[in-house]
């Protein structure tokens, strides 16, 4: 089932961007009936919001979009499949609002209920619009993609289009692979392996620089284990262009124009290469940024380089844009106090991450430190909050939250320990921390 949701290239921003961070969106279930409120507006009038699980957002490009979706919603409908759309608007007033709104089939929420669109936008991680979010019938992420989704399949053949595994994506058991040696493989061949996906192409200057270093980390590992393999996802110009960087890879690499490409695209959200993916025997992420760990670990020590609990944030910061992330300003402490400061951080965040697995759902905190007072992210939080270097044997909190419209918060404590984490998550979530501007007076 499906939601309206509007993305622009480059995509339009209104809170800070820090450097390093990378925007990708993972599955989630959606409670949608408690975020959408009571009631949806349509051509009728209002409608309750009980069979509703979709969600929406536009502004810009919209107006090119918008017709050719309008088909695909409108041939749904033609067919009577189970299919609804909600409008979530980025317009500036209510005249605006209602003059775009006339020109769309479906439903949308209320242009006054401005506090539910910024919980929407937040939840699903918009960046920029238009962007479509499909959703199935539980409420449950299909993809952030929707847009691409319909341009590719804009008579709604594949319709709800179900959410496929890797395995799927891949290719099944008989999906075949080119390799180094003599024959292909296929994927059958690959079962129980831990699996890297490669997304590159020679003409990327920083896939440059990382290629060599992943050849060196994958030879290291392949040393003392064989149930490990990565597979080159090419986003090449041309066949020969292919073929001449696939030589200089020990790995296995998916042919070129191969529907999979895209299909792996889409569904890891691939914005940028290179980007390195780390998957497990199940098919489940281990991590869907592991280049950086694979650059600090050259020799394998790491493997799978599993996304880390908690990280300094001068050396990632793959979530600042993306979700509510405590940093712990560690550099005022010796290293037996930022030793038990990432102890503490790594027992909440370990036991968080858990709750929201349980849950179904995803985490709701990344967590960072910063050991050392003047790193180029560091330094930029710091700017942006006005806040100084901590003093000797001191520790302090910052929670940013750049998806609230560049909002941040100040956590009390001098010192890391569970209960000081615990108070300041808690703090944030029962809204007992003042808000503050990033970049404000």
């Amino acid at each position: 089932l499906g939601p309206v949701q509007p993305r622009p290239l480059p995509p339009h921003r209104s809170s800070p961007d820090f450097p390093g961070s990378d925007h990708r969106a993972s599955p989630r279930t959606m409670p949608l009936s408690s975020l959408l409120g009571d009631t949806l507006l349509t051509k009728d009038g209002e409608k309750k919001t009980d069979e509703v699980h979709f969600s929406a957002h536009w502004c810009g490009p919209c107006r090119m979009f918008t017709p050719a979706f309008s088909k695909t919603y409108e041939a749904l409908k033609a067919a009577n499949k189970p299919f609804e759309t909600v409008f979530v608007s980025s317009d500036r007033d209510e005249g605006s609002f209602s003059g775009y709104y006339g020109e769309q089939p479906w439903t949308a929420l209320p242009f006054a209920a401005r506090d539910v669109k910024a919980k929407l936008s937040k939840k699903f991680k918009v960046q920029g619009i238009p962007t479509v979010v499909l959703l199935d019938g539980e409420g449950k992420t299909i993809t952030a993609n929707g847009r691409g989704v319909i341009a590719n399949d804009p008579q709604g053949a594949n319709f709800p289009w179900p959410k496929k595994s890797v395995h799927e994506l891949l290719g099944g058991d008989e999906g075949e692979f080119l390799s180094q040696g003599d024959g292909d493989v296929t994927l059958k061949d690959l079962e129980g392996k831990t699996l890297g996906l490669y997304f590159s192409a020679h003409w990327c200057p920083p896939c440059k620089g990382f290629t060599p270093k992943l050849i060196e980390a994958y030879e290291a590992v392949k040393k003392t284990r064989d149930d490990f393999e990565i597979i080159f996802v090419s986003s090449d110009h041309s066949a020969a262009e292919f073929s001449a960087y696939a030589a200089t890879m020990p790995w296995l690499a998916i042919p070129p124009n191969d529907k999979r490409k895209a299909a792996l695209s889409e569904h890891f959200e691939v914005e940028g290469i290179p980007t390195f993916i780390m998957l497990g025997p199940d098919g489940e992420v281990i991590n869907a940024n592991a280049r950086g760990a694979v650059m600090g670990d050259p020799e394998g020590a790491s493997f799978p380089w599993p996304k880390p609990l908690v990280q300094d944030v001068d050396e990632g910061a793959d979530d600042l844009n993306e979700m509510p992330c405590l940093v712990a300003f560690l550099s005022g402490l010796d290293d037996a106090g930022k030793a038990a400061a990432k102890e503490a951080l790594a027992a909440v965040a370990k036991a968080r991450v858990a709750s929201a697995k349980a849950a179904g759902e995803d985490p709701e905190f990344a967590f960072y430190t910063v050991a050392k007072p003047d790193g180029p992210v560091s330094s930029q939080i710091r700017n942006l909050t006005g806040k100084a270097r901590d003093s000797p044997g001191v520790a302090s909190f910052i929670l940013l939250d750049v998806q609230d419209n560049g909002a941040y918060f100040e956590g009390e404590g001098t010192e890391v320990t569970e209960d000081t984490v615990n108070k300041v998550l808690d703090g944030y979530k029962g809204g007992a921390l003042l808000r503050k501007q990033l970049g404000g007076a």
